[in-house]
């Protein structure tokens, strides 16, 4: 497998299960930010880690960054519930398909932490975020040489 399969199985769960599309849920792209889309999940390489776990198989966790974006419109407390309510929609839907809805290797995928919100700023005034860090475990049986 390769970081593209796990991203793109990522995204999947995240569109089908999370209320999010095609639309404003798409694998590193900015364009959906600021575009006036009332939510956004951005999904971004985080990094990866390489273990053996036998003389044949090798396990790879990637690291998935999730930036989840909300549209700041009207109040600052009505900003701060709608992130909290599209965040929490990620963070309960990818916990209830921890291998990715079956993803060939993973075996496991979870949110394992999240930063504090960004504070509101004027690079981008019109949508707050804060980012979440989806780590996957994927065993591979690499192919060798004899």
């Amino acid at each position: 497998m390769s970081y593209a399969t796990i991203e793109a199985a990522a995204v999947l769960v995240i569109q089908k299960h999370a209320d999010f599309d095609t639309t404003n849920c798409l694998a590193g792209d900015n364009k959906p930010i600021g575009s006036g889309l009332a939510r956004v999940c951005r999904v971004l390489y985080g990094g990866y880690r390489k273990a053996p776990i036998t003389l044949q198989v090798e396990k790879f966790t990637w690291t998935i960054n999730l930036d989840v974006y909300v549209a700041y419109r009207g109040s600052k407390t009505t900003l701060e519930a709608a992130l909290a309510t599209e965040r929490q929609k990620v963070i309960d839907k990818l916990g209830l398909y921890p291998l990715l809805d079956s993803a060939t290797g993973v075996v496991r995928a979870e949110i394992t932490n999240g930063d504090k919100p960004e504070p509101l700023g004027q690079k981008n005034a019109a949508y707050r975020g804060q980012r979440l860090y989806l780590e996957v475990d994927e065993y591979v049986t690499p192919a060798r040489e004899e």
